[in-house]
């Protein structure tokens, strides 16, 4: 499971367009949706156990622990669940969030699931493209557009109307373990890429275009790391330039917490790195507060990625009180940036580090804010 595809199914999952239709919100454990009902306009909901035998006319959108849909959705489905069964018809897209996913119905527009396990029946279908990411994940039904993904098993036996590109190895490692496989059964009707240390097991001979094995790449090689270094350290660079340059009083009174209150810091940053999603899902669950909850991620985020620059600053301030080093303060912040930048880059420490720089970022957010709260009361 790599950072870049949670990233693109957060965002997949994020930006759905929300219409501005009549809506229903239902908030209790157990929610059925009888045959013959028909619920007008968006459905929001929250529960325990969420049923579908009858019809949504707009989307359906929520959370629950287990979440089954037999009857017939007229928008998308979007949801966040421990196991999702699908059996019914979606006019829309589905998007889904889940441990274990099974979909024996028909989609009409696009699909993206983040799941542990995931299951298409033979009876399925889905007219647009799949974009998934799996532990285990196996494909029997028809799919009318791209098959793009990453897993650890994949096995397919269905019909796949365009490409399929999978990922199963993305790093060179000494042993493999995951693996592709293509049953008899299986046709696909583009071109067949994957990503894998080994060679999949190819039964099938209905294979319309080329087959491509891409091997896993070198973690990282020694001028690959120069050049993120490099980017790192301009990019940084720049924003902490920005910084120094327009907001040089205010930069000076952040440097100082960093450097006299890091200690302080930690324990509210470990609580905002831990918590931070949760309460991301908590607001965007109430749907009076999706804007919030966007805002506040979008915040969470900048305050881990700030952490970084502010770090070199004060490690540029610090360096030039304690040590009385006299060079161009602008030089003297690009060499603090490079420092933290080749940090963040090593080997197995660079992680440790990058998680430090978060934990201060939040740190110092939640001292700034309740700093504010503080002379805001007096």
């Amino acid at each position: 499971m790599k950072k870049k595809y949670y990233l693109l199914f957060l965002l997949v999952f994020l930006l759905f367009p929300f219409s501005s239709k009549a809506h229903t919100t239902r908030v209790k454990d157990f929610i059925y949706i009888a045959k013959d009902e028909i619920v007008e306009g968006n459905l929001y909901f929250i529960g325990k156990s969420v049923t579908v035998e009858g019809e949504v006319l707009g989307d359906l959108i929520g959370a629950a622990s287990n979440i089954q849909i037999n009857g017939k959705i007229g928008g998308d489905l979007i949801t966040i669940s421990e196991s999702l069964k699908m059996d019914g018809e979606i006019m829309g897209n589905l998007r889904s969030i889940a441990s274990n996913t099974t979909i024996s119905g028909k989609v009409e527009k696009n699909t993206n699931l983040l799941s542990e396990n995931l299951i298409l029946e033979s009876n399925s279908v889905l007219n647009q493209d799949l974009l998934f990411l799996a532990v285990n994940s196996e494909f029997n039904g028809q799919i009318n557009g791209h098959l793009r993904g990453g897993a650890n098993q994949s096995l397919i036996r269905g019909i796949i109307g365009k490409d399929v590109n999978i990922k199963l190895d993305h790093y060179k490692k000494n042993r493999y373990y995951n693996s592709l496989q293509i049953e008899e059964s299986a046709q696909i009707l583009g071109n067949l890429s994957y990503q894998s240390g080994q060679e999949a097991q190819i039964k099938s001979q209905n294979i319309s275009g080329e087959i491509l094995q891409k091997e896993p790449v070198k973690y990282k090689t020694f001028s690959s790391r120069v050049r993120s270094i490099l980017y790192l350290s301009l990019s940084s660079f720049l924003l902490a330039l920005f910084f120094f340059l327009f907001l040089k009083d205010k930069t000076k009174k952040l440097n100082n917490i960093i450097i006299k209150n890091n200690r302080q810091l930690f324990l509210p940053g470990i609580i905002l790195l831990i918590t931070g999603p949760f309460i991301f899902i908590a607001l965007l669950m109430t749907v009076i507060a999706i804007p919030l909850a966007i805002i506040f991620l979008a915040l969470w985020i900048l305050a881990m990625y700030l952490g970084k620059v502010l770090i070199a600053l004060s490690l540029s301030t610090y360096a030039s009180e304690r040590w009385k080093i006299k060079m161009p303060e602008i030089l003297q912040i690009f060499l603090s940036v490079l420092i933290i930048s080749i940090l963040l880059s090593l080997p197995y420490l660079g992680g440790f580090f990058s998680l430090i720089s978060a934990i201060l970022g939040l740190g110092l957010a939640y001292h700034l804010i309740k700093k504010k709260n503080v002379e805001s009361q007096s």
